[in-house]
């Protein structure tokens, strides 16, 4: 956690200790939050709306639609457990869901431009995916859709930050992404993005107080939603996680995603090369596109390897038979080093 984050839920503490419940104060933090997000992803202002989970986001935004002639929606076994288990719930309002079974680690386009049809609502998948670190070519994938005359949701929660990403250049109509990873904040915060021109047309019901125009307006008889995507959001958000994720964005912002990115590719790259050279086995497609994620096969007990891997101060993900190595900007080749030399001990006892 960096100091500027920390400071942060710091200032959130001391606003309580001072003045109770300052929601003056805290909603201008929860919607600077919300800007500095809809800045890093090329989006309008108000085309982004603060949630505090990424599947709080999906449900939102999925309620607003009623299945019909297109009834249909795309995703993989390669995404985040979040979309698959959201997905499969709202079977029951009468969607159908097909998941696309990946194939030596990816999912090709060729794969969703032979899963539309004409009933397809919308292709729901990752930027970067959080099983094996593959990157989907976002744009050419909004091309296919768009063709297809059905929509692209992207989940960019495992990638955004590290990663470039412009929603108007890709072409992206819905976007979901929390600040937990490479945004630097802590669990409970997240944003949706929904495209301008889309909103008018979509009116969801699975929303609470904040989508209103008057959120304080007792004795409601009938739903008067805000004009743009703040119509997507709940309930109360967890405040403190947005006071973290203003202060982590801001981190990013300073820097800058490119940069970020020139850098983090570079180390992963390096971390590909020295893992394949000391023989360890790679669990990502590393010749394909890669995030800044990469994960090495060590088998069924890679809840172990994980556990042990954090005895000895490194910190990795199980996923599968495969662990994931994350890379950021305040990495180096010398952590590198010492993540492989960690991984080559602990299999010769693990596994």
């Amino acid at each position: 956690m960096s100091l500027d984050v920390m400071k942060a839920i710091k200032r959130y503490e001391m606003s309580i200790v001072k003045h109770g419940n300052p929601w003056e104060e805290w909603m201008a933090e929860v919607y600077r939050a919300s800007d500095l997000f809809a800045d890093l992803v090329g989006a309008a202002r108000d085309e982004v709306c603060p949630h505090y989970s990424a599947s709080s986001a999906l449900i939102s935004l999925l309620s607003a639609f009623k299945p019909g002639k297109r009834d249909k929606i795309i995703t993989t076994d390669l995404d985040y457990p979040t979309l698959g288990v959201t997905l499969q719930g709202f079977r029951s309002y009468g969607f159908r869901v097909e998941t696309l079974r990946s194939r030596d680690g990816i999912i090709g386009l060729e794969e969703f431009e032979k899963a539309m049809d004409d009933r397809t609502l919308m292709v729901a998948t990752f930027q970067v995916s959080a099983l094996n670190g593959f990157r989907q070519d976002l744009r050419s994938l909004s091309e296919i859709c768009h063709g297809n005359g059905s929509y692209l949701l992207a989940d960019a929660y495992q990638g955004l930050g590290a990663v470039p990403l412009d929603v108007s250049k890709d072409g992206v109509d819905f976007l979901v992404a929390g600040t937990t990873k490479f945004l630097l904040g802590i669990p409970g915060a997240a944003f949706l993005y929904v495209r301008k021109d889309l909103v008018d047309d979509l009116k969801p019901s699975a929303v609470s107080w904040f989508s209103q125009k008057d959120p304080f307006l007792f004795g409601r008889e009938q739903m008067d939603y805000r004009p743009d995507a703040k119509r997507f959001e709940m309930g109360t958000w967890s405040v403190v996680s947005m006071y973290a994720a203003a202060a982590g964005m801001s981190i990013i912002h300073e820097l800058g995603v490119d940069r970020i990115w020139g850098r983090v590719s570079k180390l992963r790259d390096y971390f590909r090369d020295e893992a394949l050279a000391a023989g360890l086995e790679p669990f990502s497609p590393v010749e394909k596109p890669l995030g800044p994620t990469i994960s090495m096969h060590v088998g069924p007990k890679s809840h172990d390897v994980e556990l042990a891997m954090r005895r000895n101060k490194v910190i990795t993900s199980a996923r599968g038979p495969g662990l994931r190595f994350a890379h950021h900007f305040f990495n180096s080749k010398a952590d590198v080093d010492e993540a492989l030399e960690t991984l080559t001990k602990v299999l010769k006892h693990v596994v």
